[in-house]
């Protein structure tokens, strides 16, 4: 697999039709947004995908490895897991994995927004 803006390309080619895409540059990777919720990144030429606890699962059964990078004190992992090798070669494939971070970035903003609601003077 490319790495680099090749592997970039190649995903963004993928997920065409998927909604609205955009990508931003920070902390050392590209961050990937699908309809302005963040899905994916692509860092050290591995694309990771969103996860949460009900899609996170899937992802560990596969043996797949969530991101993670040193801090001090040790390391911070994050809900995102490296991307199955056969989406790089199947838009049905990249399609499912997609949907499926897609998913958890709406549940995890959902949920953010119900913590987040003040409460409604009656």
């Amino acid at each position: 697999m490319s790495t680099g803006p090749d592997l970039l390309t190649t995903v963004l080619g993928l997920l065409c039709g998927l909604g609205e895409l955009r990508q931003r540059k920070m902390f050392g990777g590209t961050y990937i947004y699908c309809d302005n919720l963040f899905i994916a990144t692509v860092h050290d030429g591995t694309l990771y995908f969103k996860a949460n606890a009900n899609t996170a699962p899937e992802f560990v059964a596969r043996g797949l490895r969530p991101f993670s990078y040193p801090k001090e004190g040790g390391t911070a992992t994050l809900r995102y897991y490296q991307a199955p090798s056969e989406v790089f070669n199947d838009r049905t494939a990249m399609k499912y994995w997609a949907e499926r971070a897609l998913v958890a970035a709406r549940q995890d903003a959902s949920s953010k927004k119900g913590r987040n609601a003040k409460p409604q003077d009656h």
